[in-house]
């Protein structure tokens, strides 16, 4: 339970993607030729993403009901095995990290419509973001974070979060984590404990739209 761990510090962040593969015709280039697209091709869209209840699927899931679009949701073990059903055009499109893409976005072999966090990541920033294409309530950069014992002392939590943020501005640290597309994200504990609470109220607010159930 949440109550059982204390913040320390996110370590890192990346965006979602949402990427079309060789079933959608080339002329499709951003999220608004897309909603055309499968208007004008209703059955036709299909979703992939990492797992049920994930943020890519809830994101991906919200952008097709605001856009008031068909498709089929298609939910994976992972994006390991819904990566090869994009590019091999089983399926048309995909919502998941933007470190699942970066290589086949820069071949041609996929082509990343649009990205999820609040402004335009420095992996592609040639790639307009949700908000940026007229869907504000799309804004979401997913992080990963460092956490406590809820019975760690106050010093040793001081002692552990200043430690943190030492290690993550060593300029290997962002080398090491840049190939998959993250960023370096130190934080203090209050602006962790801020960040969470600012998430969780919206990933509520995306299941109950989508009246999504476990």
């Amino acid at each position: 339970a949440q109550s059982d761990v204390t913040p320390l510090g996110i370590g890192h962040s990346t965006d979602h993607a949402f990427v079309v593969g060789p079933a959608v015709p080339d002329s499709v280039k951003n999220i608004k030729d897309f909603v055309e697209w499968a208007k004008a091709n209703p059955g036709k869209a299909s979703i992939g993403n990492p797992a049920a209840g994930s943020m890519p699927h809830l994101l991906a899931g919200r952008f097709a009901q605001i856009a008031d679009i068909q498709s089929l949701n298609v939910p994976f073990a992972g994006s390991g095995p819904g990566v090869p059903q994009v590019l091999g055009g089983q399926i048309t499109s995909m919502s998941s990290p933007l470190g699942d893409w970066i290589q086949h976005h820069a071949t041609g072999r996929a082509r990343i419509l649009a990205t999820s966090g609040p402004n335009r990541s420095t992996f592609v920033p040639n790639v307009a973001t949700y908000r940026e294409q007229g869907f504000d309530e799309l804004v979401m950069r997913e992080w990963f974070g460092f956490f406590l014992p809820a019975t760690a002392s106050a010093a040793v939590r001081d002692r552990a979060s200043n430690l943190l943020r030492a290690a993550l501005t060593q300029p290997d640290v962002a080398e090491a984590v840049a190939p998959l597309a993250v960023q370096v994200t130190p934080t203090t504990q209050e602006q962790f404990a801020e960040r969470m609470k600012a998430d969780t109220e919206f990933s509520g607010r995306l299941v109950r739209a989508l009246g999504f159930r476990a």
